[in-house]
C-alpha cells in the first residue's frame, strides 16, 4: 500500500465545482426553467460520477446540458406535478421575493 496522497482527477475536480457552485446557486431557491412562468420545487439529481446538480423536483424535463437553462427564483412553487407531491412541497421554498438575497454592490 502506498502512504503518498491520491492525486484528484482534474476532470472530477471541475465537474465536483461545478456541482457544488449549482447548489449553492438554488439553495434557498425554488427554480424556472428557461423564461417558463411556471416555478417549480428543487430537488438534487443524480449528474454524472456520482455527484448530484438541482433539477425540477417533479422530474420535469428540459433540452440541452443544463447550463444556464434553469434559473433560481424566489418565488413560490404553482407547478402543479411538484404541488401534487409531498416530496417535492417539502423541497419547496415557501419565501416570497422580499426574501431575494441582496446584491453585493461595491461600497
Amino acid at each position: 500500500m502506498s502512504t503518498e496522497p491520491l492525486i484528484e482527477d482534474p476532470l472530477y475536480a471541475g465537474l465536483s465545482a461545478l456541482a457544488r457552485q449549482e447548489a449553492t446557486r438554488f439553495a434557498e431557491r425554488n427554480l424556472r426553467v428557461r423564461r417558463s412562468p411556471v416555478v417549480h420545487a428543487v430537488r438534487m439529481t443524480p449528474w454524472v460520477a456520482g455527484l448530484a446538480m438541482p433539477g425540477p423536483a417533479c422530474g420535469q424535463g428540459w433540452s440541452g446540458a443544463g447550463a444556464g437553462e434553469l434559473h433560481p427564483a424566489a418565488e413560490p412553487v404553482n407547478c402543479g406535478h411538484c404541488l401534487a407531491s409531498a416530496e417535492a412541497r417539502a423541497a419547496a421554498v415557501t419565501g416570497g421575493l422580499s426574501s431575494q438575497p441582496t446584491l453585493p454592490f461595491p461600497s
